[in-house]
């Protein structure tokens, strides 16, 4: 898509709307959430969902993976160089497995992938024997090595990580790579969260501290294949004893952000050039592309520019720009993640179809999602004080809206 084309806008600045019944709503801001993409690898179609997974540390619950969760069983992946690699059902439920233990430290989707790029690299995500290793054969594997005493999907190594039976439980295995304060290594050898800083490496850097490979540069050429295969295996992971929910993309997958979340320069009539929320556009496509709902909750307003949702930690996700008359939720109405609530349109101030998604934290009450920085401590006018980015929101539930691997096009 041409940036010279012209780019939707949304008016993010709070209106006295009258209901049908002619009372006043303060509508707090839009948020327009992505969603549950249909995703079409190797002839399959899932429909992703992702549960929540804070980027704060410590345990978020126990999560596991099923492998009859999910009709992927069949992906096929790509190096920054070019070269492709298919995956089959065993290794993305490997990668599952990885992610469910992830998920239940609470951590990141940044560390999260630093694990698969690990994993990729290291075993191509095949649980490893070695044959200078004989009892390690007598375990569960798919391959077999030889390099010195390394095993599992880490290649770790019987000498400083493990004894060989806690090195073949997959389960130990991603502990073991994670650490941290849950982690088996107490500190030595370090795991990922073990590694001071290692949220600002680069992703290649931080899986190479904690692996001290002797090819330190290998493991930056499966950044976008992990992000990859986090999506595609996300909806084979549940959890139980977190925060709880679970999220959903917005639209389906091709859309651009045209509009991102901060000050900017506006020439839609009505707009603000402090934008609350972030725009999303399925171009060149008129208005009616579905639009999902991203997490569960009850309608709390649907008026003629705003869907709001209230989840059950208290904080809101605005959905605008949608015609009412398409809806297909109401005020009281409950839903789920995933759910379709109506389709896109271009309700004013508008300067075409898209999605507007915001979200505002009054009233909130889950712990990752107060850690955000709000609109007000950015400078924002105050009407926006109570909003915070919708992407880093979406990151705390395992989501990249946009990510950086040419999938989504920023405007």
């Amino acid at each position: 898509m041409s940036t010279t084309l012209e780019r939707p806008e949304v008016d993010v600045t709070p209106l006295d709307e009258e209901d049908e019944g002619g009372n006043k709503k303060l509508v707090l801001m839009i948020a327009a959430v992505i969603m549950v993409p249909i995703v079409i690898i190797a002839g399959y179609t899932m429909f992703l969902m992702v549960l929540l997974g804070t980027t704060l540390g410590g345990s978020n619950g126990t999560c596991t993976a099923s492998a009859s969760s999910t009709v992927v069983t069949e992906l096929e992946i790509e190096t920054t160089g070019g070269a492709t690699r298919t995956l089959g059902a065993k290794q993305l439920s490997n990668a599952a497995g990885i992610l469910a233990v992830a998920r239940s430290l609470g951590v990141s989707l940044q560390g999260q992938q630093i694990a698969m790029m690990t994993a990729l690299q290291e075993s191509g995500l095949q649980m490893y024997a070695n044959s200078s290793v004989p009892a390690s054969l007598d375990y569960p594997h798919e391959a077999v090595g030889s390099d010195h005493d390394s095993v599992n999907f880490f290649q770790q190594r019987v000498s400083g990580w493990g004894t060989v039976a806690e090195l073949m439980d997959p389960t130990y295995a991603a502990k073991a790579f994670f650490g941290g304060l849950e982690g088996p290594n107490e500190g030595s050898p370090r795991g990922l969260l073990d590694i001071p800083g290692w949220e600002s490496m680069p992703m290649g850097k931080a899986a190479q501290s904690v692996q001290v490979s002797a090819y330190p540069g290998a493991y930056d050429k499966w950044q976008p294949a992990a992000q990859e295969i986090i999506n595609a295996v996300g909806g084979a992971i549940t959890c139980e004893g977190g925060a709880g929910g679970q999220a959903a993309y917005p639209m389906d997958p091709g859309y651009q952000m045209t509009s991102g979340y901060g000050p900017r320069e506006v020439t839609v009539a009505g707009a603000s050039n402090w934008h609350a929320g972030i725009d999303l556009q399925m171009w060149p496509d008129p208005c009616g592309d579905a639009v999902y709902a991203i997490l569960p909750g009850t309608v709390t307003v649907s008026s003629a520019l705003w869907l709001s949702i209230r989840h059950p930690d208290g904080f809101t996700v605005h959905y605008l720009h949608m015609y009412k008359s398409q809806r297909l939720v109401d005020v009281g109405d409950t839903v789920e993640a995933g759910q379709q609530v109506g389709v896109t349109g271009n309700v004013p101030p508008s300067g075409g179809c898209h999605l507007h998604l915001a979200m505002s934290v009054t009233g909130n009450t889950n712990p990752a999602v107060a850690q955000l920085v709000t609109a007000g401590s950015l400078g924002a006018p105050d009407m926006y004080r109570d909003f915070v980015n919708p992407e880093e929101f979406m990151r705390l539930f395992g989501i990249e809206v946009c990510p950086n691997d040419g999938s989504c096009a920023r405007l």
